[in-house]
């Protein structure tokens, strides 16, 4: 639950538009092979479990690299889920200001999912966790029926011609979802803490599966709604599709439910980045608990979140331009070169 919750949250919005862009009407077909990384990080993920169990990345990268360069590794995966919360936060506070409070300050809306968020990694995991398992039945009836609801208003047309620019914009046009996918390399940390880890590639195939069917289907029915060139325009596509969809004169204004069940998703998804942070961060500079840290990484995201972009076009083109390679890297990168260095030297350690 709390891995489709941190996949989907941000993707159903931001993912259309921007793959859009890249591919115009083959960006479904984009969102379908950028599944591809998510599977791969998973199998990675799962193979390094299975070697160290019950240790996390920054642990077994002690073990396999020294302690010197391990704590580098780990620092490395530190900055890496602290970018990504920025950018979580970031993109929370753009849509909120964007779409209902133009006039409020974003650094407010930052403020407030930062310190709930924060209150809630502090608790634990497992507190978060069971938000996650309130939230998740909520929303993903909420895509269901948003879904269906704009399914008789597809024109399948507005997908030809097929391919019409070949299959290297496809490529290209995956990397951007393939970084959304890949977050599900957050097992690195997580996968220790649960109680049946073998049963996690499973699960873990299960959730990548998921989330290939609802934001393909998010994807292709934006497409056939609006066009690729209007699909690829719109900042918030599913917003958009949202605010288009009636059903007599009985539903109307559908996105208020996408407000309601998307800033739920995304407090949980902060919760689960910022609890990680905090948690490696503890584990890289071996202190005995992560709760002291809790409230100075809200600062610093705060302040991230608020300075770090000017604007959303600045925020929009970073999604798209550089954080796929970048995130990809500790996505798959990282964890493949360690992997193949725990094959080398033939490193593992017991439970």
């Amino acid at each position: 639950m709390l891995l489709f919750l941190l996949i989907m949250t941000t993707a159903i919005l931001f993912v259309p538009g921007i793959t859009a862009e890249r591919c115009k009407q083959s960006a479904w077909l984009a969102t379908m092979l950028a599944s591809l990384a998510g599977f791969v990080s998973l199998w990675t993920v799962v193979k390094l479990g299975q070697r160290f169990p019950r240790h996390t990345l920054p642990q077994y990268g002690e073990i396999l690299l020294g302690k010197a360069l391990g704590k580098i590794v780990g620092g490395a995966y530190v900055f890496y889920f602290l970018v990504i919360n920025i950018l979580v936060i970031r993109e929370f506070s753009d849509f909120l200001t964007i779409t209902l409070m133009p006039e409020t300050p974003g650094v407010i809306f930052s403020a407030i999912i930062v310190l709930i968020a924060s209150y809630a990694s502090s608790k634990g995991l497992e507190v978060i966790a069971r938000m996650a398992q309130f939230v998740l039945p909520l929303f993903v009836f909420t895509l269901v029926f948003l879904l269906g609801l704009a399914t008789p208003n597809m024109e399948l047309g507005k997908l030809q011609p097929f391919l019409e620019g070949g299959i290297l914009p496809v490529i290209w046009g995956s990397l951007v979802p393939a970084s959304w996918y890949g977050e599900i390399v957050v097992l690195v940390i997580l996968l220790p803490m649960v109680n049946k880890p073998q049963e996690i590639k499973l699960k873990g195939a299960f959730v990548l599966l998921a989330a290939l069917f609802f934001l393909t289907a998010d994807t292709l029915i934006t497409l056939t709604i609006f066009g690729p060139y209007l699909t690829g325009d719109l900042l918030f596509p599913f917003w958009f599709l949202a605010k288009y969809i009636e059903f007599g004169n009985y539903l109307q204004r559908m996105e208020s439910l996408i407000v309601l069940m998307w800033v739920i998703g995304i407090v949980i998804k902060v919760a689960v980045l910022n609890y990680l942070v905090c948690f490696t961060t503890a584990q890289v500079l071996s202190l005995k608990g992560y709760k002291p840290v809790v409230y100075v990484t809200a600062f610093i995201q705060i302040l991230g979140a608020t300075f770090l972009f000017k604007n959303t076009p600045q925020l929009s083109e970073f999604l798209s331009q550089y954080w796929p390679p970048l995130g990809l890297l500790f996505e798959i990168g990282l964890p493949l070169i360690l992997l193949m260095v725990a094959v080398i030297r033939g490193k593992q350690a017991r439970g």
